[in-house]
């Protein structure tokens, strides 16, 4: 037990006496424990089968401070954020390159949910460009108090050099539900309706509706999983519909903080596209947290 000490981390920072806390150790153990005393060498605690427990403060895991905003200003602090790029090419029969970039930032409160996610895709070969686009999305869920329900509002763009459109823009609401949101995975499902229009080929707002599922999973700490898909059924034109999905899985670099690879694809179906109807990317990059 003195080995497994030296690894230990504390989850609350003050506690009475006679109150309950939880202390996690970093292999996920964890022990309902009353402090004792404290003080700012060693921390005293009873546990009801162990006993009395000594804990030297230097062992303990910090609580994770709040990320800072930008640039030493309020803008996005408490954000996580992170940087993303990676790029490929050959030679031979022919020359080929690309090369791929994305921006996000997450947080979440006890009153909402922010995600924003964006990419870019570049790809050349024998000197022509074959791929330019990029894209860049934000949803925000207001949630209700416990409830597992919560409301969504969600804002995409999109530029597709090579798209019979080059600009889309959708916008998009309803309702939601965690279906399961524990510490290690969570599924839920999100109905709604939303606009979208295109400039290039045709120039109007269309009416869509939204059914999407969320999934994502950390099987172990530093590795994450996470997918998607939503249906968008076109309102206007029935019974056409786009439909985008995307697969990622992200796993920690530890001998670097704050820097991890993702591998992942994104697909994009619509069926009113003149020409190829589907859009299918795969990607790996190195993710840098900031």
């Amino acid at each position: 037990m003195r080995a497994l000490l030296f690894v230990v981390l504390l989850a609350t920072t003050a506690a009475t006496a006679s109150e309950t806390v939880e202390i996690v150790f970093e292999n996920g153990d964890k022990l309902e424990v009353i402090i004792i005393e404290e003080n700012h060498v060693e921390i005293i605690v009873n546990h009801p089968q162990l006993g009395r427990l000594v804990i030297p403060r230097n062992a303990l895991k910090r609580p994770a401070k709040e990320k800072p905003g930008l640039f030493g200003t309020g803008f996005l602090q408490g954000w996580k954020r992170n940087l993303g790029a990676g790029i490929s090419g050959s030679t031979g029969n022919s020359s080929d390159a690309s090369v791929n970039a994305s921006v996000s930032a997450s947080r979440s409160t006890s009153s909402f949910k922010g995600n924003f996610q964006s990419s870019f895709f570049f790809a050349t070969s024998d000197g022509e460009r074959t791929t330019n686009d990029v894209f860049a999305d934000y949803q925000h869920d207001f949630l209700l108090s416990d409830s597992a329900y919560f409301i969504f509002v969600q804002g995409r763009y999109q530029y597709d050099e090579f798209q019979a459109w080059r600009h889309r823009l959708s916008t998009s609401t309803g309702l939601g539900y965690d279906i399961a949101n524990t510490k290690t995975w969570g599924l839920n499902v999100q109905l709604g309706f939303g606009t979208a229009r295109t400039w290039g080929s045709e120039r109007e707002w269309r009416a869509e509706g939204v059914l999407g599922f969320n999934f994502n999973w950390e099987p172990t700490q530093g590795h994450e999983l996470t997918a998607d898909t939503t249906y968008y059924p076109d309102f206007n034109h029935t019974p056409g519909f786009r439909l985008l999905s995307n697969a990622a899985y992200t796993m920690g670099i530890t001998q670097i903080q704050g820097l991890s690879m993702k591998t992942g694809v994104k697909n994009e179906y619509d069926s009113g596209q003149p020409g190829k109807n589907n859009s299918l990317k795969y990607y790996g990059n190195l993710v840098y947290d900031f």
